[in-house]
C-alpha cells in the first residue's frame, strides 16, 4: 500500500471512538528507502496491554500528522495501516507473569516525499495522538484518562539545493521483562542509526497530547509545547521509578538501570536526539512502562578458586603462576544456595581474540541447598604470557532467577611460562636505531622480520603517540612465513621542527597463536635537524646583462640559461617577462626541471611589429631557478634587451649614363646599394619612365637590376618609393 505524503491531506470521514486503558508505549519512525520512488517509510511501533486493554481499541489504521516546525503548519496527514502484530517475549521465557502480557503492533506505509515540499531549514515533526494509557500506572495522576503522544522531529530532505539523506534511529524489540523490588535491573533501551549519526538519551516527562477519554482519536494539532503527563506528588524526572537507585539512562548507550523500592507500574519516556557532525538534526521520544513486582528472595551463585598448595581462596589482587612443567588444567568451584537451580558457567580471556582454554562441565543443576560443582579449566599450548604480563580469565556463573539471572564474576590473573616457541626478530638496513633527518630530505630504509621456527608472521609499524599517516610516513603492513620485509619511506614535512624526535615501533608478530601472538618490536628514533639546503644559482652565456639589437639584423637574439644546485634537490628553471607575455612577443624559452644542473636556450627574432611605431623599445626578462625544498630557495638573473630601429643610409648616387652594349661594363642600373630604410620608412618599389612618361620598368625587389637591352637609347627617369619619402632622378641610355 502506497501513499503520497506531500500532495493532499487524507480526508478523515470517521474516527474510531473505542477507548480503553491500553497504550503501554512505543515510538514513531521515518526511514529512507534509498533509490525507490516511494522514498520513505513512515509508521509507528506501539506496545499494547493485552491483559488490561480493550481489544476494540486495537486500531487497524493510525493517523500520523506532519507539521513544519517554523510555524506549526500542517504539511500532511497520513493514514497508516497495521502490518504486524506479535507478543512481546521475555529474556527468559520461563519468567513470564500473568499480570503482564504485551503485544507489539507495527503500523507502516511507504510514501513519496517531494524534496521541494520539505526543504524548510527549520525542519519538520510528526505526531500520533491517542488516548488512553494503562489505568493502573503508579507514578502519574489519573492514568486511565491520560492520552499518549508519540513525537518525532526530522530534518529537511533538501538542504542547500542538495538531497539530505537521513533515517530516524532503529530500535530492537522491547522485552516484556519486569523488575523486582530492591533488586538491580537493567534494560537496553538504545538504538542504532543507519546513517552513522550519534545518538544521545535523556529521561523526560512523557507527552500526552490533546486526546481524551471522551475523544480518544482526535485530529492532532501542531504545537511547539505539547502538554505532558502529571506526575504524582514526589515524582520528577530524577526519580521516575523511585527506590535505592532511581531510574537512570546512560546518555551514550541508552541502557536503563534501576533498583526500585516499591511494587507498581511505572511509565517513563526517553528522548533520543540525533547528531551529525556535532549538529542536532532530529529527535524522537520512546514511551514505555515497567512493572515492579515483589519477587521471591534469590541468592546468587558464588565462584571460588583455591590454587594448588594454597590454604586460602584466590582473590583478584593475586597472580596465579603456572610453570612450564605444571599440569595444564586446574579446578574452580561454584556454589549455589538454592535447591534445583540450573547454573551456567562461561568464561573468556580478556583482551584476547581467542580464549585458548576450555571449561568443563559448563552447567549443572543443584540437588541440595548450598550445592557445590567443581569444573576444570584446561589451557592449550597457545595460552602463554609474554614479558611477565598476565592473561585475564573472566569467569561468569549465572542461575535461572527471574526476571533476569543472578550472576557472580571471578577474574583470574594467570602468568604461564612459555613453551618452545621462539620470538621473531626485527632488524633494519640502517646502521643504527637513530636516524638524523631534515625537512624535505627523503628517508628510505628496509625493515626485516624473521622467525626462527618458520612460523607465519606479520610486520607492521606504529608511531609513538602519533599515526604514521599523520606524519606522511609510508610503511604498509605485510604478512608472510619465516621472513618478511617492507620498505619505509618518509619525506619529513616542512613543519617538522628541528630538535624534535619521533619514534616509530616496528613490530613482528609470530602468528602461530593468532589470538595471542608473540611479538618483538624495534624502535627507530628520527632526530630532526636543520635543513642543510644550499640555494641554487642561475646564469646566462652572455658577457653582459644587457643586449642591444637593431631590427633587421640577421640571426636574431640567442643565448643559453643555466641553473646549478649544489645539493641533490630537484630544481626548476623558468622565465618571466616584466609586464609582458613571452609567448605573445615571440620569445622562446622552455621551462625545465631536474637535479644538479639544467639548461635551456632563449631565442628571439624581433621584427618591426614589436616596435609599435617607436624607434626604441626595451624588454626585461627574469630567469628564475628554485629548488623544491621546504625553504624553497631561489635565484634570479635578469637580461635587459634594447631594440632599435635600423638606421637609414644616405641615398646613393646613381650613374647618369649606362651603356647596355654587352661588354659587362656599365650595362645595367644597379639598385642593390639602395638604403634599407627603417621600420617607419621602408622600401616599397622602383619605377622607370621614358621621357614621355610611359612606364618601361617596375620592381619591388631592390636587389634586382635594370638592364635596358631591349629599348632604344634616350633619356629616362626613375622614381624610388619609400613609405614616407621618394627619390627621383634621370639617366641617359647610350647604345
Amino acid at each position: 500500500m502506497k501513499n503520497r505524503l506531500i500532495l493532499s491531506f487524507v480526508l478523515l470521514l470517521c474516527f474510531i471512538e473505542a477507548h480503553a486503558t491500553h497504550i503501554v508505549g512505543g515510538q514513531l519512525f521515518f526511514t529512507e528507502n534509498k533509490g525507490a520512488y516511494y522514498n520513505y517509510n513512515i509508521g509507528l511501533t506501539m506496545y499494547f496491554d493485552a491483559r488490561n486493554g480493550d481489544p476494540g481499541a486495537e486500531d487497524d489504521f493510525v493517523n500520523i500528522y506532519v507539521f513544519r516546525k517554523r510555524d506549526n503548519a500542517r504539511m500532511a496527514t497520513v493514514q497508516v495501516p497495521k502490518i504486524g502484530r506479535k507478543s512481546v517475549s521475555y529474556t527468559n521465557p520461563l519468567c513470564g507473569i500473568t499480570s503482564t502480557e504485551t503485544i507489539m503492533i507495527t503500523y507502516a506505509l511507504d510514501v513519496r516525499a517531494e524534496s521541494v515540499s520539505f526543504d524548510d531549514p527549520g525542519g519538520y515533526y510528526m505526531v500520533w495522538d491517542r488516548c488512553c494509557r494503562n489505568g493502573t500506572i503508579t507514578n502519574i495522576k489519573s492514568p486511565g484518562d491520560a492520552g499518549s503522544l508519540f513525537y518525532l522531529e526530522f530534518p529537511p530532505i533538501l538542504k542547500n539545493n542538495a538531497a539530505f539523506h537521513n533515517s530516524s534511529p532503529k530500535f530492537p524489540d522491547i522485552q516484556g521483562d519486569y523488575a523486582c523490588v530492591n533488586s538491580p535491573f537493567f534494560f537496553n533501551f538504545g538504538g542504532t542509526d543507519a546513517d552513522g549519526d550519534s545518538l544521545t538519551y535523556t529521561l523526560v516527562t512523557p507527552r500526552q497530547g490533546y486526546s481524551t477519554k471522551a475523544q480518544p482519536n482526535v485530529q492532532a494539532i501542531g504545537s511547539s509545547n505539547y502538554p505532558t503527563l502529571n506526575w504524582i506528588d514526589g515524582i520528577t524526572t530524577a526519580n521516575i521509578i523511585p527506590g535505592p537507585k532511581p531510574l537512570t539512562v546512560d546518555r551514550k548507550t541508552g541502557m536503563l538501570s534501576v533498583t526500585p523500592g516499591n511494587i507498581g507500574l511505572y511509565v517513563f519516556s526517553v528522548q533520543v536526539d540525533e547528531f551529525r557532525n556535532g549538529v542536532k538534526i532530529g529527535t524522537l521520544t520512546r514511551d514505555f512502562q515497567l512493572r515492579v513486582v515483589d519477587c521471591p528472595k534469590m541468592d546468587k551463585p558464588k565462584l571460588l578458586f583455591k590454587p594448588k598448595g594454597k590454604s586460602t581462596f584466590y582473590n583478584s589482587n593475586q597472580i596465579f603462576t603456572i610453570k612450564k612443567d605444571d599440569p595444564n588444567c586446574f579446578e574452580v568451584m561454584v556454589t549455589d544456595p538454592t535447591l534445583n537451580d540450573l547454573i551456567h558457567v562461561q568464561g573468556q580471556a580478556i583482551d584476547h581474540s581467542k580464549n585458548y582454554f576450555s571449561l568443563l562441565p559448563a552447567q549443572y543443576r543443584t540437588t541440595v541447598v548450598n550445592d557445590t560443582m567443581r569444573f576444570q579449566i584446561c589451557l592449550d599450548e597457545c595460552f602463554v604470557t609474554y614479558d611477565n604480563r598476565p592473561i585475564h580469565i573472566e569467569l561468569i556463573a549465572q542461575d535461572e532467577s527471574c526476571p533476569v539471572p543472578l550472576m557472580d564474576t571471578l577474574v583470574i590473573y594467570i602468568r604461564r611460562e612459555g613453551g618452545g616457541n621462539n620470538a621473531p626478530a626485527v632488524t633494519t638496513s640502517l646502521p643504527s636505531d637513530y636516524v638524523r633527518v631534515a625537512a624535505g630530505v627523503p628517508v628510505t630504509f628496509t625493515v626485516f622480520g624473521k622467525d626462527a621456527d618458520a612460523d607465519s608472521l606479520s610486520l607492521s609499524g606504529a608511531g609513538q603517540n602519533f599515526t604514521l599517516t599523520s606524519k606522511s610516513m609510508v610503511f604498509k603492513p605485510v604478512n608472510g612465513k619465516t621472513s618478511v620485509q617492507q620498505n619505509f619511506t618518509w619525506i619529513p614535512p616542512c613543519n617538522a621542527a628541528p630538535g624534535d624526535t619521533l619514534k616509530v615501533d616496528f613490530t613482528a608478530k609470530d602468528l602461530r597463536c593468532t589470538g595471542n601472538p608473540l611479538a618483538t618490536s624495534k624502535t627507530i628514533s628520527f632526530i630532526i635537524d636543520e635543513s642543510p639546503n644550499h640555494p641554487p644559482a642561475v646564469s646566462t652565456s652572455l658577457n653582459a646583462s644587457t643586449v642591444g639589437y637593431s631590427i633587421g639584423t640577421n640571426g636574431g637574439i640567442t643565448f643559453d640559461v643555466t641553473a646549478i644546485d649544489p645539493d641533490t634537490n630537484t630544481i626548476t628553471l623558468s622565465a618571466q617577462g616584466r609586464g609582458f607575455d613571452l609567448g605573445k612577443t615571440g620569445m622562446h624559452f622552455a621551462s625545465k626541471s631536474g637535479v644538479k644542473q639544467i639548461s635551456s636556450q632563449f631565442s628571439w627574432n624581433p621584427d618591426c611589429a614589436i616596435m609599435n611605431g617607436d624607434t626604441d623599445q626595451t624588454f626585461t626578462v627574469d630567469f628564475i631557478t628554485q629548488d623544491k625544498t621546504c625553504a624553497a630557495a631561489r635565484d634570479t638573473t635578469s637580461v635587459l634587451i634594447k631594440l632599435s630601429d635600423f638606421a637609414a643610409k644616405t641615398v646613393v648616387n646613381f650613374p647618369n649614363v649606362i651603356t647596355p652594349n654587352g661588354d659587362n661594363k656599365n650595362d645595367c642600373l644597379l639598385f642593390n646599394e639602395l638604403p634599407t630604410g627603417s621600420c617607419n620608412d621602408q622600401f616599397k618599389d622602383i619605377t622607370v619612365f621614358n621621357r614621355w612618361g610611359k612606364q618601361v620598368y617596375y620592381t619591388k625587389n631592390k636587389n634586382q637590376s635594370w638592364c635596358p637591352d631591349s629599348i632604344s637609347a634616350g633619356y629616362y627617369f626613375y622614381v624610388i618609393q619609400y613609405t614616407q619619402q621618394s627619390y627621383k632622378g634621370g639617366l641617359t641610355v647610350l647604345k
